[in-house]
Order: C-alpha cells, then structure tokens, then sequence
C-alpha cells in the first residue's frame, strides 16, 4: 500500500458555528459543506487545500482539550514567510485568541496557538 498524503484532519468541537467562524477568520478555512451523518459535520478546505472536518457529537462533552491525553498532540500548519507568521499573530490578537509568541527553533519558526475548544494549533515556517 502506497499513502499518497493526508486525506483530511476531522476535530471534534463543541460549537459548530463558533469553530467554523474562528477557523474561516483565523485560518482562512473555506466551508464546502455542512449537514449531519452521525454528528453535526461542516466541512472546508484550508488555503493550500488542506481538507478540515469539524464534528459536534451528539455526546460531545463540554471539556476542553487535553494535549496531555492519548490521541492527537496539536496539528501544526506550515507557512510560508515570517510576514504570514506576523499576520497571524495580529488576527489571533484580533479574535482573543490563546497564543505564544512565534520562537525561532532549529528546525524553524513555532508559533503555537489554540482554537475556541483549545485544541493545540500552530503555524510552523521551517528551515529544511
């Protein structure tokens, strides 16, 4: 079996219209499609085509995220100059969002940051 790339990323959130607002203003996500299979479900492409699924369980629990827990770290997004990392710290600074300062690493520029459910997010602009 050949994996030819990541088909898309499905996070589970607590306010469909909330996270698809946030992640249309903060991230530039575009919705293609909304309705409801076993969960409330809309579904959008990040600039650059990144398929993103946003779910609302029906029994989705009002706890916020936990890196700390089994499953998924953060999902980290990469970009393409250190002027997309500054546009971003303003619109996350715009929006109240939670975030830490982007950090030159040796592998590149880190800028980590968190959706309305706290989900990990960062933008990375690597060096390799």
């Amino acid at each position: 079996m050949a994996i030819t790339g990541i088909s898309h990323v499905a996070l589970t959130v607590t306010d469909l219209d909330r996270s698809a607002a946030w992640y249309a203003q903060v991230l530039g996500w575009t919705e293609i499609n909304r309705g409801r299979d076993a969960t409330d479900v809309a579904v959008g492409l990040l600039p650059g085509g990144l398929p993103i699924v946003l779910r609302r369980h029906d029994i989705t629990r009002a706890e916020s995220f936990e890196e700390s827990r089994p499953g998924l770290d953060h999902l980290s997004f990469q970009v393409a100059s250190t002027d997309d990392l500054s546009q971003l710290t303003k619109t996350l600074t715009d929006v109240g969002a939670t975030f830490t300062p982007a950090q030159e690493f040796e592998y590149g520029w880190i800028l980590p940051f968190r959706d309305p459910d706290n989900i990990a997010l960062e933008a990375q602009l690597p060096n390799y």
